[in-house]
């Protein structure tokens, strides 16, 4: 079944350029697009959705607003966000609006393909740049949220193939890929990523990627 993805960026030639890249892509359809969040809003009352692909400047609504409008009226829809931007302030900004995935708009087609697919799944794609802004954006950031973990004084001490989960994990790797990497079942790397949360006291890649650096666990 072909992914369904509907478009949103003020400048219509990029949207053209998006559409003509997907018809030679079986697996993913291109249903609809806006060239403001307006406008995307009203359309996506009246067509069937499954990956929102938004820009962050654009007219009328900034993209983490747009992002939170989705979320609240259409939640079974995942969203990519597709930018120029590649500073840990804008990328930090989509994260916490609830976007799945970001990639950058001088990324190729093979990634941006990929990176669609991985949200459709429910899972997290960030583009290497942007990896590693969120690994130095977090490295220098002191949030109170964390402040409970960083104040504990005995050592947190991850074993040796943690450490490796955790490397492929902040890479943007799936639990089955990195089973089929380090050459172990599914459910081992699955147990590992829970033991991996118990211990650092994070649920998701953000966190464990703000943990790891702070501490220097890795």
């Amino acid at each position: 079944m072909s992914i369904k993805v509907f478009i949103v960026d003020d400048h219509q030639l990029f949207i053209d350029g998006l559409k003509s890249l997907f018809k030679r892509v079986t697996d993913i359809t291109v249903v609809g697009e806006a060239l403001s969040a307006k406008e995307c809003l009203e359309k996506l009352k009246n067509i069937d959705v499954d990956v929102l692909v938004t820009d962050i400047n654009m007219p009328n609504m900034k993209g983490d607003e747009l992002v939170g409008f989705v979320k609240r009226l259409y939640p079974k829809i995942r969203i990519l966000t597709l930018s120029m931007h590649d500073d840990y302030g804008h990328i930090d900004t989509m994260i916490r609006a609830g976007v799945l995935g970001y990639v950058l708009k001088n990324t190729g087609a093979k990634e941006l393909q990929e990176a669609i697919r991985y949200v459709h799944s429910g899972q997290t794609y960030y583009s290497p740049r942007v990896q590693d802004a969120i690994i130095k954006g977090y490295s220098k950031e002191k949030v109170e949220s964390f402040s409970k973990v960083a104040n504990i004084e005995e050592e947190i001490i991850l074993t040796p193939r943690e450490v490796e989960v955790v490397k492929l994990v902040i890479k943007g790797f799936s639990s089955t890929e990195i089973a089929e990497i380090l050459g172990i079942s599914y459910h081992t790397i699955t147990s590992h990523r829970k033991n991996i949360n118990a211990k650092l006291g994070t649920s998701s890649l953000v966190e464990i990627s703000k943990i790891v650096t702070e501490k220097g666990l890795i």
